[in-house]
């Protein structure tokens, strides 16, 4: 979006904003490693049950890290979410731990760094626009994840390779271009989601977000 001027170029950042960002940038590779071992291993629908639980995880760090005290009404809320999502893993007969705890781990993560964004935006001298940070921590999980894209994956995304296991070369660049395509439009929800963070209570945005 920068290089095509769909949105204003940053102001410089400095390596002091990088050094800050990196955690950031780190707990969002996280995130989505969590997401996508929970999807990999359980139908989607399931997963996205246990992500319910985000906003719990929302109150409860918004709280221990930002002082923003829940009230016993918005506590009373999160009651049959909690609720819910045990009925529905004791019910769900593909239920395992692994996943559980991968989907749980997402949780965590995401709003940890929903939160950690928020505070370092808070701070006026180190602080930047919403959708620079969400792009500057989108970049550098890139950065951090190529290396192991590589060492695990590279060497198969060959068409020499897909031809030896029998797969159709230009059918998996389709596939991955419309996956591309769809996790960009997911990327752009994601940036309005950092824009409404900061005008919302906690509780709203994780409320929006599963809807």
């Amino acid at each position: 979006m920068w290089i095509l001027n769909l949105h204003k170029w940053p102001k410089i950042i400095t390596s002091t904003q990088l050094v800050v960002i990196l955690p950031l940038a780190i707990v969002h590779t996280m995130g989505n490693l969590f997401t996508n071992m929970s999807l990999g291993k359980v139908i989607v629908s399931f997963t996205h049950t246990i992500k319910a639980m985000e906003l719990f995880f929302s109150i409860l760090f918004y709280a221990m890290f930002l002082g923003e005290m829940p009230t016993f009404w918005v506590v009373s809320c999160l009651v049959p979410i909690v609720g819910g999502v045990a009925l529905a893993s004791i019910s769900e007969a593909s239920f395992n731990w692994i996943i559980f705890w991968s989907a749980m781990a997402s949780n965590v993560t995401f709003q940890s760094r929903n939160v950690l964004s928020k505070k370092f935006m808070v701070n006026k001298r180190k602080s930047m626009g919403n959708i620079t940070l969400l792009s500057v921590i989108t970049i550098m999980s890139l950065f951090l994840l190529t290396p192991v894209a590589l060492s695990m994956e590279g060497i198969k995304f060959t068409p020499t390779y897909l031809q030896a296991v029998g797969l159709n070369t230009k059918d998996v660049c389709i596939k991955a271009l419309v996956a591309r395509i769809c996790f960009h439009a997911y990327q752009q929800e994601e940036m309005k989601e950092y824009v409404a963070r900061n005008m919302w209570y906690p509780l709203y945005h994780p409320i929006v977000h599963e809807k």
